[in-house]
């Protein structure tokens, strides 16, 4: 089958899958929110989407349409913003796990650029089935590999492998003219940039300012390449998935897991 995408399969054709062995779903997750002036309003929904589609071709797995609402954290206010509660994701993205369990897919890997997402739903799923479900930070996962690129760059290049060429052209002649313009983000408050040391704060950004501004560095072609090369070095860690999950099983035969869990036979 040429895509990966599982609204594109027939019933027949998911049932092969599951049927010779096949149990990886890749559940990415995005946001529609004001990132940068030059960058369009699905950016994060596009960078998630691209890197699982690539990550389910690598591992032969199949991916779900990108779930494109979240909180939008410190760019709620803008238009265009369309921000969902945190406890609403959850519940969505916890609901549609479960059911993937339920179906046979036995390995999960949740794609987001959301920390209490990746972190906490791998948990609460382990806790509630007894099966280990991966949770992917975008970011911090292409961090290792993009030797600097920036997250603009990374969007671009995500724009790239979904062949979205010419919104990737836009965006990239956008960056330009903003940069020839001499337009200057504000900075942030000096005490407010001394409080985000800490740590994660509630804060939205200023009139004119963005969490991405117009970078000369942005480059489609780097962003694309950190994005193969990462999903490239993810690949054993999905299989190591199936191993631990087989090693859940055996311990956790005393307990009796449900029909939705892995199986461990004599």
């Amino acid at each position: 089958m040429a895509s990966n995408l599982i609204i594109d399969w027939t019933s027949r054709e998911c049932n092969k899958y599951l049927v010779e062995g096949g149990d990886i779903a890749v559940v990415p997750v995005g946001s529609v929110e004001a990132l940068g002036p030059h960058l369009p309003m699905g950016s994060r929904c596009f960078l998630a989407e691209a890197f699982a589609m690539l990550l389910a071709d690598q591992v032969k797995g199949v991916r779900l349409p990108v779930t494109p609402f979240s909180s939008a954290l410190n760019t709620f206010d803008r238009a265009g913003s369309v921000a969902v509660p945190e406890v609403t994701v959850n519940s969505y993205l916890r609901a549609t796990m479960d059911d993937l369990l339920a179906g046979g897919f036995r390995r999960v890997l949740l794609v987001t650029h959301l920390d209490y997402l990746c972190y906490y739903i791998p948990q609460e799923f382990y806790e509630d089935h007894g099966v280990a479900a991966a949770g992917i930070h975008v970011r911090e996962a292409v961090h290792e590999y993009s030797d600097g690129v920036g997250e603009d760059s990374l969007i671009v290049g995500a724009l790239r492998v979904l062949g979205k060429q010419e919104l990737a052209q836009r965006v990239a002649a956008e960056n330009a003219r903003l940069l020839k313009s001499g337009f200057k983000a504000p900075e942030l408050p000096a005490a407010l940039s001394r409080l985000r040391r800490f740590g994660h704060i509630g804060f939205t950004y200023p009139a004119g300012g963005y969490p991405i501004p117009p970078n000369p560095d942005l480059s489609g072609e780097k962003g694309e390449a950190a994005l193969r090369k990462t999903v490239a070095a993810l690949a054993p860690a999905v299989e190591s998935l199936r191993d631990y999950n087989e090693f859940l099983a055996k311990r956790w035969k005393a307990r009796g897991l449900t029909w939705r869990g892995w199986r461990w036979s004599e």
